[in-house]
């Protein structure tokens, strides 16, 4: 099964307006709102998109197709920059 997690090197800090990550490879900082981190932190435990979104909808105060769509937008940023990479699970 493969699903997502953090790449090597990312650390995340929780903060009181969402989370910040840093990419320790670069030194670079990424500050996440509420709602992306709490993506964040579904997909970087190798949840679906998908999945993350039906769990989160209610939770967020979103409709799922609006989350799906940003979950997917967000997805793709984070392994853009590396932040988030395909792991393979037993």
């Amino acid at each position: 099964m493969t699903g997502l997690g953090p790449a090597p090197g990312v650390r995340q800090a929780s903060t009181e307006h969402g989370a910040m990550l840093l990419d320790l490879s670069s030194g670079r900082f990424f500050g996440l709102n509420p709602t992306a981190a709490a993506i964040w932190r579904s997909l970087s435990q190798g949840v679906s998109p998908e999945d993350t979104a039906t769990r989160l909808a209610d939770q967020l105060r979103v409709s799922e197709d609006r989350l799906l769509e940003d979950t997917r937008s967000l997805r793709a940023a984070l392994c853009e920059r590396g932040l988030l990479r395909e792991e393979s699970t037993p």
